[in-house]
């Protein structure tokens, strides 16, 4: 073979390298989305930046190798690389790696609902202990209690107050 076909045979396996690369990276992107949840905006801002990385990398590509100029088959090799992975491995990777991130984040919830909970239980005590407690400093005091809460309330007020105007000076 020549020279100039053997260069050529050579750009068209990096540009379909470049095809897998890109597909890859949507699958990423795709895998994220099934994980994480998204509204309309999001969505088209993700698509904007993965279009804008591939603009960018194709162009540098083009410009790298080719001096800028658009071959036929360049753009065929990026069509053979996504082809070749979306029929190999792509389909797989992204439904299998959603489902073991989705549940890998459904026992993380899981688990931090269970430690919430026993925190929950262990605090139940005290909670109640001190609600007594207060019950029963009220009951004792009775009108004095109210009154002596009227007087924290105004003083914590005042505080509230002078740190709020201290805060908005400066």
């Amino acid at each position: 073979m020549s020279e100039l076909v053997t260069t050529e045979f050579v750009l068209f396996l990096y540009a379909a390298y470049f095809g897998v690369e890109i597909a890859f990276a949507y699958d990423l992107l795709r895998i994220f989305r099934r994980v994480v949840g998204h509204n309309r905006l999001a969505l088209a801002f993700e698509d904007f930046l993965y279009w804008l990385w591939v603009g960018v990398k194709a162009f540098l590509m083009l410009y790298e190798y080719h001096n800028g100029s658009l071959r036929f088959y360049t753009i065929l090799g990026v069509c053979v690389g996504i082809f070749l992975y979306t029929v190999s491995v792509g389909a797989l990777f992204v439904k299998y790696s959603a489902k073991l991130l989705n549940r890998t984040k459904e026992g993380a919830f899981r688990a931090a609902g269970a430690a919430g909970r026993k925190a929950e239980n262990i605090l139940e005590k005290p909670k109640r202990v001190m609600a007594s407690k207060i019950y029963a400093v009220r009951e004792m005091l009775g009108k004095k209690y109210r009154h002596f809460c009227r007087i924290i309330k105004k003083k914590l007020t005042m505080y509230y107050k002078m740190i709020k105007i201290a805060l908005c000076k400066h």
